[in-house]
C-alpha cells in the first residue's frame, strides 16, 4: 500500500482551478519528483497535501486514512512534515532554537534524544548549535530547514526546492543527506527545479503543468523522454 495517495485533487482559488485532477502516490520509504515550471502549482500542490490549503474535490490519504482538509498541526501529527521553499527559518533564533520549534510537544528528554540524532545527521549543526539562523550560509540553512521539519519525527518529509540558491557543491551535498534521510526509512515527496539532478535521486516522477499531471513514469525512464529532455533538461 502506498504510504501517500493523492486522487483526483481540486483546489480553487476563488474561481480558479489552480490544481485540476491530480492524482499521485508515494510509496512507504520511496522518493517521488514532481517537475514543473515556476508558477506551475508545484508548491502549491505541497502546501494543499500538509494542510495550508483544502481542496474542493478528491482526497489525500496518508497510511490510508483520509487527511484532506485536516489543519497542518494535526497533518504534522500524522507523521508529514514539510521544509519549505526559501526555508523560511527564524533568522534571529539559534539553530538550537530553530530545532527546538520543530519539536512541539515534545518532552524534554524525547528532544534531546531527537536533537542529538539529527546532529549527527547534519555535524554543521552542532558546530554552529548558538548561530543565529540568519548568519548561516545558504547551505547550511537548508540543512537546518531539514533538520527542522525532521524534529516532528516524520514518514513523509516533503522537500520544495531544497537546491535554491546553492552552489553546486552545497547542492551535491544537500542531495546526499536526502538519500540518506529515505535510507533511513522516511519517504520523500520532492520538488525541484534541477529536474535532472531530481531524476537521478527519485524513483518516480510526475510532471506538472498549469495545475495539472501532463506525465509520469520511473524517474530513470524520465531522463530519456524526450518531451522531459526538451521542457526541462536543455536538450538532448
Amino acid at each position: 500500500m502506498n504510504l501517500l495517495s493523492v486522487e483526483s485533487l481540486d483546489l480553487r482559488f476563488g474561481d480558479r482551478n489552480v490544481l485540476s485532477g491530480i492524482s499521485l502516490a508515494v510509496p512507504a520509504n520511496g522518493l517521488v519528483a514532481i517537475l514543473g515550471r515556476n508558477g506551475v502549482g508545484k508548491t502549491t500542490l505541497l502546501r494543499t497535501i500538509s494542510g495550508l490549503y483544502r481542496p474542493a474535490a478528491g482526497r489525500i490519504a496518508f497510511d490510508g486514512e483520509s487527511i484532506g482538509g485536516l489543519p497542518p498541526h494535526k497533518v504534522v501529527a500524522r507523521g508529514i512534515a514539510q521544509a519549505p521553499e526559501g526555508r523560511q527559518l527564524f533568522a534571529d533564533l539559534s539553530v538550537e532554537e530553530n530545532l527546538r520549534a520543530g519539536a512541539r510537544g515534545m518532552n524534554q528528554a524525547a528532544y534531546r534524544r531527537e536533537r542529538d540524532r539529527l546532529r549527527a545527521m547534519f555535524p554543521i549543526l552542532d558546530e554552529r548549535s548558538t548561530q543565529l539562523a540568519g548568519s548561516l550560509s545558504g547551505g547550511e540553512q537548508q540543512m537546518l530547514c531539514i533538520a527542522r521539519a525532521l524534529m516532528a519525527r516524520p514518514r513523509l518529509l516533503l522537500l520544495d526546492e531544497p537546491s535554491l540558491g546553492l552552489a553546486p557543491k552545497m547542492v551535491a551535498r544537500v542531495f546526499e543527506k536526502i538519500d540518506a534521510i529515505r535510507a533511513g526509512g522516511v519517504a520523500v515527496l520532492l520538488v525541484e527545479q534541477n529536474a535532472r539532478l531530481a531524476l537521478m535521486h527519485a524513483d518516480h516522477a510526475y510532471v506538472l503543468d498549469q495545475g495539472r499531471m501532463v506525465l509520469e513514469g520511473p524517474a530513470r525512464a524520465l531522463i530519456a523522454d524526450e518531451r522531459v529532455v526538451a521542457a526541462y533538461l536543455g536538450g538532448a
